[in-house]
């Protein structure tokens, strides 16, 4: 990595008026600790910033510092004032849904992220694919410019790298995300607090729609793929929404006898949510994703497209 872009960075940030932080839409732990551990960053400097994100983040990441401030009304956002936008974990502009906003008024970008489908559309790029992390990355800007990481940034850390790496279990963990975890512990992180919020939180309802979605599991044989389907009338009869469903494809995901597995739901607002996962080394779901406008990793990820999902000829089908 290029030194020199922590520096601008840290420059940017210090310099900034008015900051717009942002992630991808659905957020998950990664990019909730993210944005936190920016905004925890932004209040230490005394700067002033907002939250956005398209979608509100699940219940279980409030215990984090700042989550109460992450917005999804872009009314609320008084773009023309904007002159710095730190986007966090999002591989494509488009997806934190304040794409055109954001270009219109011509505020610089800062585009921090870990995936390897990142396009590089900030005008400075701190994308490493390599990380566990986004607040990975974050945690290795911090340390660079010899920024304090206070209990609060600790915790943000943390979640982001226990979330994306499925408590230390998926292929991306190493012996880095291993050290930068240890040193969050020291300033203070609170590992079991986190693995309550975060994993041990299903409600009895969550796990019967999981259940639900286990006995609608099918293989294709022809591509070995195995998949499961959620409509929107399915998740009312349930009583839930697309926060229980979170985790769920990864813990699919242990399944041997298939090179992927899917799961897809509708929204409720006249989209469909796919998402990926593998454990074969050989195979890039990311690429898969890429083609229906998503991206992630290369054993995680996932799109949202227009739609609706149907039975057709015994076959569901997005129309």
């Amino acid at each position: 990595m290029n030194n020199k872009i922590y520096d601008n960075i840290l420059e940017k940030i210090q310099s900034a008026e008015n900051i717009l932080i942002t992630a991808h839409e659905n957020p998950d732990g990664d990019a909730v600790g993210a944005m936190c551990a920016i905004a925890e960053l932004a209040t230490s400097l005394n700067k002033k910033f907002n939250i956005f994100c398209h979608d509100n983040p699940e219940s279980a990441f409030l215990f984090l510092p700042h989550a109460d401030k992450i917005n999804s009304d872009r009314d609320k956002i008084n773009f023309s004032k904007i002159d710095l936008v730190l986007t966090v974990d999002c591989a494509r502009l488009e997806r934190s849904r304040i794409e055109e906003e954001i270009k219109k008024n011509n505020a610089f970008i800062i585009n921090i992220d870990h995936h390897i489908s990142n396009d590089y559309f900030g005008d400075i790029n701190l994308v490493n694919a390599e990380a566990a992390s986004t607040t990975q990355i974050i945690y290795e800007f911090l340390k660079y410019n010899k920024i304090e990481v206070n209990k609060n940034m600790a915790n943000c850390i943390l979640t982001g790298i226990m979330t994306d790496t499925g408590n230390f279990s998926y292929a991306a963990t190493n012996s880095q995300t291993f050290s930068v975890a240890s040193e969050m512990l020291i300033e203070g992180a609170n590992a079991r607090s986190i693995l309550n919020y975060t994993s041990k939180n299903k409600n009895l309802k969550t796990l019967k729609a999981w259940g639900f979605a286990l006995s609608r599991l099918q293989h294709n044989k022809e591509y070995d793929i195995t998949y499961t389907i959620l409509t929107l009338r399915d998740l009312d009869n349930l009583g839930v929404d697309k926060q229980d469903l979170e985790g769920l494809a990864s813990f699919l995901n242990v399944l041997k006898d298939a090179k992927m597995v899917i799961v897809l739901y509708e929204l409720g607002d006249g989209r469909v949510k796919g998402s990926f996962r593998t454990n074969k080394d050989n195979i890039d779901v990311s690429k898969l994703a890429h083609v229906f406008g998503g991206g992630g990793h290369k054993k995680a990820a996932g799109f949202e497209v227009e739609g609706r999902l149907e039975m057709v000829n015994n076959s569901w089908q997005i129309i």
